[in-house]
């Protein structure tokens, strides 16, 4: 079995596939990315939860400087005997695999969003472009809950955006999908969607302290922060506040 790295070109610019989910969106009204040319994020996936005016779960994958997105209303089964209805949606900038949040009222897609699932994906199609072309994606996933083999399978219609998302007979394929449901949690900061519009007790001392320290309010991107690195010292680290 050969997998290949998903690097075959796209007829269309990374800039003019960002046309439409651009249209969408206000860059003054929402805290959503709105693409930098600079970004890179290389056969990176994501699954995110969305509840805007129906829950769902946005499944996305890196090709071609854009994030291929497709709208899934039922969250991804590890079964094989399940086939997800998604729908095809704008090209979203690789930036928006960080992106968990609140998108407020007023917005296009107004609601709380999190990072479901991540990882990375390989394919077993040697051209992806013309696998998406006729309508058929083989992939694996790597991420933290799904992992192993699935299909992207387009359907006979006529605008070509109803697909279906369908778990291969693997190792990584559960039967009791439904009865062991992976954790509704997110990935990044093991938060649920209801407490990422909410707030819990973690993040509202959090915000307190934040402010008693007069803490600028602003969105932060992780990207844009150096990387703390080891140093040297004359003894081992110690602190009464830290557990080791």
């Amino acid at each position: 079995m050969l997998l290949y790295h998903p690097v075959a070109k796209r007829k269309s610019d990374p800039k003019t596939a960002l046309e439409r989910y651009r249209a969408k969106r206000s860059a003054g009204g929402t805290p959503e990315p709105f693409g930098d040319s600079t970004a890179h994020r290389p056969r990176l996936f994501v699954v995110q939860k969305h509840s805007a005016t129906r829950l769902h779960y946005d499944f996305r994958i890196e090709f071609g400087g854009t994030l291929l997105s497709w709208a899934v209303p039922k969250r991804p089964s590890r079964n094989p005997e399940d086939k997800r209805y998604a729908v095809r949606v704008e090209d979203h900038p690789v930036e928006y695999a960080d992106f968990e949040g609140v998108i407020p009222k007023g917005n296009y897609g107004a609601g709380p969003v999190i990072v479901w699932d991540r990882g990375l994906w390989t394919t077993h199609d040697p051209d992806v472009g013309e696998a998406l072309a006729k309508g058929v994606l083989h992939v694996d996933l790597h991420g933290y809950k799904l992992r192993g083999s699935w299909m992207l399978v387009r359907l006979q219609d006529k605008g070509g955006k109803d697909w279906l998302l369908i778990k291969k007979k693997d190792g990584f394929s559960r039967k009791d999908d439904d009865e062991d449901p992976p954790p509704e949690t997110s990935v990044f900061s093991g938060l649920t969607l209801e407490e990422m519009r909410d707030g819990t007790p973690r993040t509202a001392s959090a915000v307190r302290k934040l402010k008693r320290r007069k803490a600028p309010a602003k969105a932060l991107a992780a990207p844009g922060f150096d990387l703390m690195l080891a140093e040297t010292g004359e003894g081992p680290f110690t602190d009464p506040a830290w557990l080791f």
